[in-house]
């Protein structure tokens, strides 16, 4: 089997595995529809820094499945698999190293992509959601995020060798990027303090990045995010190849 054939049998294993899971099914589907429909009950006539709540929140919470994906979808995975064994099995295999990591970030994309087309929808018929300004630089701002994000996801299981520890490490930091980037409350509202402190996490980067690609500018204007991320990636991807190890032991 030649590695293009691996990768995408990989791939569409990992996808078809994802889809088994409810409450892997429910945390990336539903539950980001869910934080939509009452944020918007409880906001959806205020305006947030010159944008509508659907138009300013929709991309939010495509932000967060964006982080949300590669901590859960991809690291606690990559964490289970290698305290079950199944990593070591693998590179038993023919199969490459990098075939097996490449196999994650693709099927990590798949499920984002369409969590993301199932926010858009949700968004325009309950929200009357607004379509970006920017379409094609949207596009773009959505793939460099993942691809600069997902890498982060590597991290959990690279630092991490209990797959508990790595899921209880992975969803206090989701937590804390949740509340104190802007994808919940307007930072406008947060005290000046947790407004630096907001500029300290990745989240906050692809917020701005989307909210500005979605609404008001083209990517070109945006470029102290792009860079961010672009440091976040190559920070996350040095790191998780210093640590990462296949075998639990």
């Amino acid at each position: 089997m030649d590695n293009i054939s691996a990768l995408l049998r990989l791939s569409t294993i990992e996808t078809k595995l994802f889809f088994r899971e409810k409450q892997a099914v429910f945390w990336t589907f539903l539950f980001p529809i869910l934080m939509i429909w009452l944020f918007g009950e409880m906001f959806g006539k205020t305006q947030v820094a010159g944008m509508s709540y659907s138009d300013a929140y929709v991309p939010s919470w495509i932000a967060v499945n964006i982080l949300t994906t590669a901590l859960f979808t991809i690291g606690t995975t990559l964490s289970a698999y290698r305290q079950m064994g199944v990593m070591r099995r693998l590179m038993a295999t023919p199969v490459r190293p990098w075939v097996v990591l490449a196999a994650h970030m693709v099927y990590g994309m798949i499920i984002f992509f369409i969590s993301a087309m199932v926010m858009v929808i949700f968004g325009v018929l309950l929200f009357h959601l607004d379509m970006p300004k920017y379409p094609a630089n949207t596009v773009l701002a959505l793939l460099l995020s993942v691809l600069r994000i997902f890498p982060f996801g590597f991290l959990m299981p690279s630092l991490e060798k209990n797959v508990r520890t790595a899921s209880a490490i992975s969803s206090l930091l989701l937590n804390l990027m949740l509340f104190l980037s802007g994808a919940t409350f307007p930072l406008a509202i947060m005290p000046r303090f947790l407004q630096g402190v907001a500029k300290v996490l990745p989240l906050y980067y692809v917020i701005d990045l989307l909210r500005n690609t979605w609404n008001f500018t083209p990517i070109a204007s945006n470029m102290t995010d792009v860079w961010v991320l672009l440091f976040v990636m190559i920070a996350s991807s040095a790191l998780a190849a210093k640590f990462f190890r296949w075998d639990a032991s």
